[in-house]
């Protein structure tokens, strides 16, 4: 199954989920809101995709994908959130608490990033592949608030400033979805996928800078040129454009010869990789 094949199977079985919550319907609305407003859903469908390979089950990658979005929709509202980086649009729609309210948004950001750890906690598999995957989780989901902190509030802006953040606040969640179907096996595959997860992460916010000042409000589904305005840390921070976008080719190349062996993958993250360029 390909990305353009899995986001609406993605999206059918992510608003099942949420209708299925035994909410309180006001906070239902506001919780579910975010989570379906769109996406590309890259993320859990690398974990779909690698699990294949693993025999993590269909079951348990859907559930885990779901976690993962759940939480990074949560980390979005917080992020757009007028205390941080006060943007009024998400996925082409008005940001959480324009539609609902700061109060709202909030709680509902809440929810989504506690959340995931009940529904990764449901995994169908074995209790020493469960404690793993939750230790990652734990560290993962405290490695995105580090991040989102460090760039709302750096220091010396330097180089290694930037990839850290990059590291933290986008890396770690792309370094779980690459290492969570491998939790059952050797704990030098685990790591090892980890680590190429966490430099496709950084790649992917690398891209994110880029566009940010290449594309339109349309195109982005958010805000374009907003980084530049707060002085964020980003790759256009040390390099030109023409730089970064050569580093990031290069970089992408490397890592499609290290997942050669998963050959499915290995081709759709070409057009994958077209689809993050242009999106």
């Amino acid at each position: 199954m390909n990305l353009a094949e899995f986001t609406p199977f993605f999206n059918m079985n992510l608003r099942r989920f949420l209708d299925e919550l035994d909410l309180y319907e006001p906070l239902k609305e506001v919780v579910s809101y975010t989570p379906l407003a769109g996406g590309k859903r890259l993320r859990a469908y690398l974990v779909w995709e690698l699990s294949r390979f693993t025999g993590f089950g269909e079951e348990n990658a859907l559930k885990t994908g779901i976690a993962v979005e759940l939480f990074h929709s949560g980390s979005l509202i917080h992020d757009d959130l007028p205390a941080i980086d006060n943007d009024t649009i998400r996925r082409g729609l008005p940001s959480s608490h324009v539609k609902f309210g700061e109060c709202k948004a909030i709680l509902a950001g809440d929810f989504l990033m506690l959340y995931p750890s009940k529904l990764l906690s449901s995994l169908d598999i074995e209790s020493s592949s469960k404690l793993t995957l939750l230790k990652l989780w734990q560290e993962t989901s405290l490695e995105v608030v580090k991040g989102e902190f460090e760039d709302v509030f750096p220091e010396n802006k330097s180089r290694e400033q930037m990839e850290r953040i990059h590291g933290s606040k986008t890396g770690s969640l792309f370094g779980f979805c690459f290492a969570a179907p491998f939790a059952g096996r050797k704990e030098e595959k685990f790591v090892q996928m980890r680590q190429l997860g966490l430099r496709f992460g950084k790649l992917f916010q690398m891209m994110d800078d880029i566009k940010d000042v290449t594309s339109t409000e349309t195109e982005l589904g958010k805000t374009p040129g907003k980084d530049g305005k707060q002085d964020k840390l980003t790759i256009l921070s040390f390099e030109s454009l023409e730089e970064a976008q050569m580093k990031v080719k290069e970089i992408f190349l490397g890592l499609l010869e290290e997942i050669d062996e998963f050959s499915d993958l290995s081709r759709e993250m070409v057009n994958v990789y077209d689809l993050i360029a242009r999106r």
